[in-house]
């Protein structure tokens, strides 16, 4: 967890992919709050509306803005965690109690069942070697945070310390074998998506790509 002061630079690293979920803390003394949740709900960032005495308008702003939550920021800690945990499940991600006593992770509509060592995707197996399922289950871990191939790489190696030009250029080939069994269209990846200029990033599939033209008249 990781904790900034409201401000333009805390809504440019909030909306970097590099957070699960981001809690906003919001003021009713100014529109602020309402203009950031719209930016980050706009983003596909999960936003969980805090506040301090909101009045029953401003509550109704951040959720119109696109807060999946909105609660008092001195509200019971469990029920603050438990909202941010149905939050998480809607959005496609087990918390960190069921993932213990399921053995499952899951990521949209990939199931990674870690005892089984098995990959499904929308309830169809994806056969995948050791290596591979390693790396699919690395990335189900930190579902949406953007990885480098040098973390990925020595996180399922034993014994092999990668060097960081040396697990690119592994990961690459690892990344077009995954693609070829794991995607409707490998040249158009919906599940392991690269983010140019820093690495890789697991979604959940259900996104699909607009075209250029349609982005402009949807």
């Amino acid at each position: 967890m990781l904790e900034r002061e409201p401000g333009p630079s805390t809504l440019a690293l909030a909306r970097s992919g590099e957070f699960t979920l981001v809690a906003w803390l919001s003021s009713t003394r100014t529109v602020s709050a309402p203009l950031a949740i719209v930016d980050l709900a706009s983003a596909g960032i999960p936003v969980v509306a805090l506040h301090y005495e909101a009045t029953p308008e401003f509550i109704a702003d951040c959720l119109l803005a696109g807060a999946e939550a909105c609660l008092a920021a001195d509200a019971d800690a469990r029920v603050i965690m438990a909202q941010v945990r149905a939050v998480l499940r809607r959005r496609g991600a087990y918390d960190g109690e069921s993932r213990a006593v399921t053995g499952l992770l899951q990521v949209g509509d990939l199931t990674v069942d870690v005892d089984r060592c098995e990959v499904q995707r929308a309830g169809d197996c994806v056969g995948l070697t050791a290596t591979e399922f390693k790396i699919v289950e690395f990335m189900a871990r930190n579902n949406s945070r953007v990885l480098r191939p040098h973390d990925i790489m020595n996180a399922v190696s034993d014994g092999y310390d990668y060097l960081p030009r040396e697990a690119q250029d592994v990961f690459k080939v690892y990344v077009r074998r995954i693609r070829r069994k794991l995607e409707p269209d490998p040249e158009e990846p919906r599940y392991l998506v690269t983010v140019r200029g820093f690495g890789y990033r697991l979604e959940g599939g259900r996104q699909l790509r607009l075209a250029p033209a349609a982005a402009h008249t949807a």
